[in-house]
């Protein structure tokens, strides 16, 4: 990769590597396995997007998979040496772990407010995944519990009705994925609510605390879309 991505270097320093390829893991860990949202000083923006570029076609060619531009962004901030000052707790779901509930009132509401969103399948009542008054996906989740303020979009999230049940006759799975929503969801011409997605009962769906969070996950992504679209001034059908 850096020898079709060299950095611009003296004659008395050919064939010199870049310093990605010298940096320790642990610098790797503590400074440059960043992800978004990224703040960058607008005198560091422009020679970083430069070797970010230069270094994407080269890390693909060796990695033609999902993520190579990550890599890249990585290596280029490296090759530069602008160490990120890396933030814990800002966003959750996808390549990330889930929040960690802090004692038994945050617990519980994690519990309780999985519960909650998932009876509205099992009893289904008009505003399960819209409420003009609920704020979008703040409503989904009961005091005292606060999740990070982003969600990663990319990630497939799942749960399964009757919830407080194992078994898998009768049934029902409700998720959210990206690729099942569709381009013109925010046009103000489909007046529809959109609603999580069902699929097959045999379906794997994750269990413990997991399930909670991928049940509220589904709740704040699909009312976060309806209240966006709201707040737009587009009418919703919510019944």
């Amino acid at each position: 990769i850096c020898e079709r991505a060299p950095l611009p270097q003296s004659d008395s320093a050919q064939n010199k590597p870049c310093p990605f390829q010298t940096i320790s893991n642990g610098d790797v860990h503590k400074y440059y396995s960043a992800g978004a949202p990224y703040i960058i000083h607008i005198e560091d923006v422009l020679a970083f997007s430069q070797r970010w570029v230069e270094l994407v076609p080269p890390t693909y060619d060796e990695y033609p998979l999902l993520y190579a531009e990550m890599f890249a962004y990585s290596m280029a901030a490296a090759d530069l040496n602008l160490k990120h000052n890396l933030i814990q707790g800002l966003f959750t779901g996808c390549m990330t772990s889930w929040p960690h509930t802090h004692g038994v009132e945050e617990h519980e509401a994690l519990e309780i407010s999985a519960k909650n969103y998932a009876n509205l399948f099992e009893n289904p009542v008009s505003g399960a995944s819209f409420d003009p008054e609920s704020g979008g996906a703040v409503s989904c989740f009961l005091p005292p519990l606060s999740p990070p303020p982003f969600l990663h979009y990319c990630q497939r999230y799942l749960f399964a009705t009757p919830y407080t049940k194992d078994a898998m006759e009768d049934r029902v799975v409700h998720f959210f994925a990206k690729r099942r929503v569709d381009h013109d969801i925010l046009d103000c011409n489909r007046k529809v609510v959109l609603e999580p997605f069902v699929e097959d009962k045999s379906t794997k769906v994750p269990h413990g605390s997991e399930r909670n969070w991928h049940t509220l996950a589904v709740c704040a992504t699909v009312r976060a879309i309806n209240f966006a679209k709201s707040k737009a001034g587009c009418p919703i059908k919510t019944d």
